[in-house]
C-alpha cells in the first residue's frame, strides 16, 4: 500500500489501520527501509516564528538502520537552507542545514531509560506509529541555533533613535 501525503511517499511501512502518513519505526529499521520527502520549514508550527522568508525547503530522509551494537535505530537526514533573523542586526541570516541524527528505538519507558543510560545516542520512544512530519520538525528545531547571529564583526546592530 502506498499513501501519498504532503511530505512523502510512504511505501510498505504504513499499515492500513494506522493514521495516514504514520509509519512503524521498528519495521522500517528491521527492513532497512527509508522514507524521503521535502517540507517547507515556514509551514511547521514550531518554526513559523523563527524562520523568515517566503519559502524554506528542507529535503529529509528517514532511514532504518542499526547502531554499532546492532540495536534498531533511525537515521534522520536533513538538507536545506533557512533564513532566520539575526538577533544582533535584525537582518536576514542564511543558515545551511546539513544534519544526520541517529535515534535508537525503544519499545517502552523502561527501555528508553536503559538505552539512554548505556549510550550517548538519542533515544526515541517508538511504541506507536510515528508521524514523519513531527520527527522532522523535532530535528529541525534542534538544528537551529538558540540565538541566531551573524559571526562577530560581520554585522552592525541598529542604532536607537537619539543615541550617538
Amino acid at each position: 500500500m502506498t499513501i501519498r501525503c504532503r511530505y512523502a511517499i510512504i511505501q510498505p511501512f504504513v499499515s492500513p489501520t494506522r493514521a495516514p502518513g504514520r509509519f512503524d519505526a521498528f519495521r522500517l529499521a528491521r527492513e532497512r527501509g527509508s522514507l524521503a520527502g521535502s517540507v517547507d520549514a515556514t509551514t511547521l508550527p514550531r518554526l513559523s516564528d523563527r524562520v523568515i522568508g517566503a519559502c524554506a525547503p528542507i529535503e529529509w530522509r528517514i532511514e532504518g538502520t542499526v547502531d554499532a551494537m546492532g540495536r534498531l535505530a533511525l537515521a534522520v537526514l536533513l538538507e536545506g537552507t533557512v533564513t532566520l533573523e539575526c538577533q544582533r542586526c535584525l537582518g536576514p541570516l542564511e543558515l545551511s542545514i546539513s544534519q544526520r541524527t541517529q535515534l535508537l528505538l525503544a519499545h517502552d519507558d523502561a527501555e528508553t531509560a536503559r538505552l539512554d543510560a548505556e549510550s550517548d545516542a538519542e533515544v526515541l520512544l517508538a511504541a506507536t506509529a510515528l508521524d514523519p512530519q513531527t520527527l522532522i520538525e523535532d530535528e529541525l528545531v534542534l538544528a537551529l541555533p538558540y540565538v541566531a547571529r551573524h559571526p562577530e564583526g560581520s554585522c552592525t546592530p541598529p542604532q536607537a533613535d537619539g543615541i550617538s
